[in-house]
Formats: C-alpha cells, structure tokens, sequence
C-alpha cells in the first residue's frame, strides 16, 4: 500500500504536467541569451520518493527541434559534479505513467515550451554523507551546451537529495 501511494501522489505530478500542455513564454527574458532557458517549478515528494519538472523554453528566432532526453549533469555545493548515473526513463525506480515513453520528435516554436522530469529516490543507506545536487545544467540534445536548469517557484532554489543511490531518472522530452 506505501508503495501505491507514492506511484498515485507522482502521477498527479506527472498528470499536471501534462494537462498544462505547451505553454508559451516571453522571449524578452534576460536568461535567454543562448536561445534556451530550462526551468523547474516544483519537485513533489512522497515517501523518499521525489519528481522535478522541468521545462525548455526556446528564446531563439528558429524552430527548436528535440527528440531525445535532455543532457543533465548533476553538481554539489561546492562546486563538484556528482557521480551519478543518469537514466533514460525511470530506470527501474519506480513506475510512473509517461516516464519511459519512447522519444517522440518534437517542434518548440519561438515563445513555446516542452517538458521533461527527473525522478529519485532520497534513501541513504551508506556511512557516507548523502549526495545532493544543488546546481543541475541542461542541454537540450547530446553535443548541444549546457546551461544552468533554473528553479523559479516556489522553492527557488534546486535540491536534489539522491541519498546514496547514485541515480536519477530522466524523461524524455514531451508535449
């Protein structure tokens, strides 16, 4: 029954971001410099269970053309990448509805958005102190450059509480 709850409370998650549907942005935001800016909103926690939206929005003059994951590195306080593998899809974490759908091509016109999440889990079963994130840079394709993934409500800030897991899933990107 633990388990259901917390597959119920990140599919509501996971529902609202796909109810929003794609939505459209100003592109005079000074973060745009580079034709792209990544956002999360928010990150729904359920029993060590935890989902991160994240949002691309193209700020360019040109259709962006996505069909894949984004590229995410992970880094700590201090400045340091973290050792964690990123997976395509939930990795066997938990079971999500949409999470390991297969990447579909995607257009993001000037002004619209596209989705992705991040999915973990925060369990610390090590002596070692436990690994979080709180700085993540984005690319939206392999090769592409990384950005920083902005965090603008209601937190303000990223943190990703992997505990010693070393993993975080990673959907692909989606209308």
């Amino acid at each position: 029954m633990r388990h259901g709850g917390e597959v119920l409370a990140a599919a509501a998650v996971l529902a609202g971001l796909v109810a929003s549907g794609p939505a459209v942005r100003a592109s005079a935001d000074p973060g745009c410099a580079a034709g792209v800016l990544f956002t999360s909103n928010y990150t729904e926690a359920a029993s060590g269970l935890r989902v991160m939206s994240v949002e691309v929005a193209n700020c360019g003059a040109e259709a962006l053309q996505l069909n894949g994951y984004p590229q995410v590195s992970l880094f700590g306080g201090d400045g340091r990448p973290l050792d964690v593998a990123i997976l395509e899809g939930t990795g066997g974490i938990t079971v999500l509805d949409g999470f390991n759908d297969p990447p579909q091509p995607i257009t993001v016109r000037p002004g619209e958005t596209a989705g992705s999440a991040f999915v973990w889990r925060n369990t610390n079963t090590s002596l070692e102190p436990p690994q979080i994130a709180t700085h993540v840079e984005l690319a939206t394709a392999p090769g592409a450059v990384q950005q920083p993934l902005v965090a603008v409500s209601p937190q303000r800030s990223i943190h990703i509480d992997l505990g010693s897991t070393g993993r975080m899933g990673v959907r692909a990107w989606y209308r």
